[in-house]
């Protein structure tokens, strides 16, 4: 029986957080999965360097209250680690953790600057034959996965699935983006690079949560929670409901149910009730013409097929904003983006919609448009 712990958390402050995480893991049953000895990482959602309260990144408070427990519990060997965005460089970390606010951080947990990686192989039965890895996961005895709840532009929803992408070094990410440049292969990338992490436990912070265009060009939503499970997909389907995506239209947790990662029948809620947001939370622009997680199976792939054929939702350059910083084009899996003149230029020619340039670009001069082919 899959167990989802909710606490009604209505700001930052530590006294609520600590109590919040010593309730989550007291119903999640933590002391079962994490014992004194163990060398325990937290990996928050650092995609990119952004301010504390624009909602992009894992706050440093919940971090902070789970170290505190962690502590309680007789853990001594504590990591926090995260491969962003971009650069996976001593410097790019350093320069994400005082931005992000996690510097604060130093004196409670080791702040992570090794960037080293491996090539690890899955288990039999994945598509995906090989993930690389950083290293501070791969030498961890658990991993706390901590999540910022998002609405994501290309996946809908970021939360505790998709913040494991974090596994993945630097610009490794897009690569990975290159090789499933459709949604359905992306999200099943996803899923399994879920399982073979395999958090002990997933922790999301829904105080503070991002709406629109995420997981970084959005507007901040406030819900006033923070959850917790040993299931990252039963997380992740339960918040879904909560700002207004089903679940079945989440393509990870549509192909997570169909493998059999989850049951929405076994799951079990504990803590405070929780209402839903209304209203629900806006979505991405890039939302609105994909029904296709409602069809049978044998009909999304021609469905799939006709929407392309009729519309296309792709990114799209303010000049005014474009600082020519070159992050787009350093994260474009493609390589279709060039920086001319101080000015990031592309076209539609070759992109694959997956995003990245908007997520990373710094100075939000990258929207989604949806446009109907004419």
């Amino acid at each position: 029986m899959g167990i989802v712990s909710v606490c009604k958390v209505p700001e930052y402050r530590q006294d609520l957080l600590d109590a919040a995480v010593e309730r989550h893991f007291e119903h999640v049953r933590a002391d079962e999965l994490i014992k004194p000895g163990m060398r325990v990482l937290l990996k928050p959602n650092l995609v990119r360097g952004c301010k504390p309260d624009t909602a992009v990144t894992t706050r440093a408070e919940l971090l902070l209250a789970i170290i505190r427990k962690l502590r309680r519990m007789g853990i001594t060997d504590i990591v926090v680690a995260d491969s962003p965005g971009g650069l996976y460089t001593p410097a790019m970390l350093a320069s994400i953790y005082s931005v992000s606010g996690l510097k604060a951080l130093a004196g409670e947990a080791e702040l992570n600057y090794n960037v080293g990686w491996k090539q690890v192989f899955c288990p039999e039965g994945f598509e995906n034959r090989t993930f690389n890895i950083i290293e501070p996961i791969l030498e961890a005895d658990a991993v706390i996965n901590v999540a910022k709840l998002k609405t994501h532009s290309m996946t809908m929803l970021s939360a505790g699935v998709k913040n494991l992408f974090g596994s993945v070094p630097g610009l490794q990410k897009p690569e990975l983006h290159y090789r499933h440049p459709e949604l359905e292969g992306f999200s099943n990338m996803l899923c399994e690079l879920a399982k073979f992490v395999a958090p002990a436990i997933t922790v999301l912070d829904a105080i503070d949560c991002m709406e629109g265009n995420g997981p970084t060009g959005g507007t901040v939503r406030h819900m006033g929670l923070t959850m917790a499970a040993r299931n990252a997909f039963e997380q992740d389907a339960y918040a879904s409901s909560l700002i207004g995506l089903k679940p079945e239209n989440v393509a990870m947790l549509r192909i997570a149910r169909e493998r059999g990662w989850y049951h929405p029948a076994e799951l079990t809620l504990m803590g405070d009730a929780a209402e839903p947001a209304n209203p629900p939370f806006v979505l991405p622009d890039s939302a609105g013409v994909d029904f296709t997680g409602r069809l049978p199976g044998f009909m999304r792939g021609p469905a799939s097929g006709f929407l392309k054929r009729v519309f296309r939702t792709l990114p799209r350059l303010d000049k005014a904003k474009c600082i020519g910083c070159g992050k787009c084009a350093e994260s474009c899996p493609p390589h279709i983006i060039k920086i001319v003149n101080r000015k990031a230029q592309f076209t539609a020619k070759g992109c694959i919609s997956c995003f990245c340039c908007q997520e990373m670009c710094p100075a939000h001069a990258i929207e989604v448009r949806r446009m109907l082919k004419l």
